[in-house]
């Protein structure tokens, strides 16, 4: 890392490379820091430093630097690019700039990088200025980058920034320079107890489980092998089967938890083919108020020779299921109707449920408690005839599926649709 003379010192280092590097094709040549002059008596290779920016890819490298309580917990680095113009001044009739101009080019593109020993002899060579620098001690090196400018991006450049004569040069990114901040963060306190009972980690012989994919599907599917795609998001009664690796043991339970509210159930599931868990969510009355609608994690715990392990969670969508919607059908031109649904499983007061009815996202009336019905307030003449309804609930949709009867085949579930007359 660097102090504040990081960047005077890469501009120093920049100038006794190029001014060493003209100096091999044009003897005599000068070196000058600063905005291009309007004319140049001597030879001479100038440097201007004319842009500083963030560094895209390390701006955000030293998040966070704080803690909650505000105390300082990473040292504040900043990292930066520097955008540099060399100009080129001499006798044009002996083609001086073009061959001062020509060796910093092979210079810089065969030793882009900074080094140590050119950064020691920039800072000895401003030792008044630049003495107590530390660029040299920085783990991440500066590499010169050349630009390719278009004429209309180098007429800006000397026309709006420079505003002198336009002179022979070349242009250079250098980065990354990165800068401490004053202040330091404390120390880290030390590990005083590694895990339960001081046993530091714990190896495993084999892998873990894990789960790596999730087929949903209507309760009324067959148990065979899924015929249809999967649902995006599952319901009470819904059959489920994860497949992944590591799902053996002397036994397996399946953990489905709410990631937002701290309500859940565990299964016992039965295994399907290899690398299989197959489960079928409770739909029971009871059931309807232990389930909530929304976002699940879920882990499989598998235990082997008594020790229980634990798979990363696999997020898992519980939608609602609908069983009735009132009034059916609704009267148009009838003005601001209330669309009753009743639906599986109970709706908690403080979740947010609303309404996807042709093209509208309609918010529920607000609820006391637990409820198995949503009220909605719709327009009757937005509503078009036959439009299927979608419930939204903490991010998952409801799915307005059946199974066809007669085909075998995924159908959308007329009941599910609101009916206008």
């Amino acid at each position: 890392m660097s102090n504040h003379l990081a960047i005077a010192t890469v501009t120093a280092a920049l100038g006794q490379i190029a001014q060493a590097a003209a100096a091999s094709a044009v003897p005599g040549v000068q070196l000058r820091f600063g905005r291009p002059p309007e004319e140049a008596s001597s030879r001479q290779v100038n440097i201007f430093l004319y842009q500083i920016t963030p560094h895209a890819g390390l701006r955000n490298a030293d998040l966070a630097m704080r803690g909650a309580d505000g105390a300082l917990v990473n040292r504040p680095r900043a990292a930066l690019s520097l955008y540099y113009l060399v100009t080129f001044y001499g006798t044009d009739g002996d083609l001086e700039p073009d061959r001062m101009a020509a060796a910093v080019a092979r210079d810089l593109h065969a030793r882009p990088l900074l080094t140590g020993q050119v950064i020691d002899d920039a800072i000895a060579s401003n030792a008044a200025i630049l003495g107590d620098s530390d660029l040299g001690d920085a783990f991440e090196r500066v590499a010169f980058t050349p630009s390719a400018d278009s004429l209309d991006e180098m007429s800006r450049l000397w026309s709006v920034m420079v505003q002198t004569p336009y002179a022979l040069s070349l242009r250079y990114e250098a980065s990354v320079v990165l800068i401490d901040a004053v202040e330091s963060a404390g120390p880290a306190l030390p590990v005083l107890n590694r895990g339960p009972e001081d046993r530091g980690p714990e190896a495993l012989a084999g892998s873990g489980p894990a789960i790596e994919g999730l087929w949903i599907g209507l309760a009324a599917t067959d148990d065979g092998a899924p015929v249809f795609p999967t649902l995006r998001a599952a319901h009470l009664g819904a059959k489920l089967r994860f497949t992944g690796s590591g799902l053996n043991g002397d036994a397996v339970r399946l953990e489905f938890r709410n990631l937002k509210r701290a309500i859940g159930a565990d299964l016992v599931p039965v295994a399907g083919g290899q690398g299989e868990l197959r489960v079928t969510l409770p739909d029971s009355a009871p059931d309807q108020a232990l389930w909530a609608p929304g976002i699940y994690g879920v882990t499989a715990v598998v235990t082997r020779g008594g020790r229980e392990i634990r798979s990363p969670l696999w997020p898992m969508p519980l939608g609602m299921r609908v069983t009735g919607i009132a009034p059916d059908p609704v009267v148009s031109g009838s003005g601001i109707v209330t669309l009753t649904f009743t639906c599986r499983p109970h709706v908690l007061p403080d979740q947010v449920a609303t309404l996807l009815l042709s093209g509208q996202e309609i918010p529920a009336q607000a609820r006391g408690v637990a409820s198995a019905t949503l009220e909605f307030l719709v327009d009757s003449d937005t509503i078009a005839d036959g439009d299927l309804a979608i419930l939204r609930i903490d991010g998952a949709d409801s799915q307005p599926f059946v199974i066809d009867p007669v085909s075998g085949r995924l159908a959308f579930d007329d009941g599910q649709r609101v009916n206008v007359v």
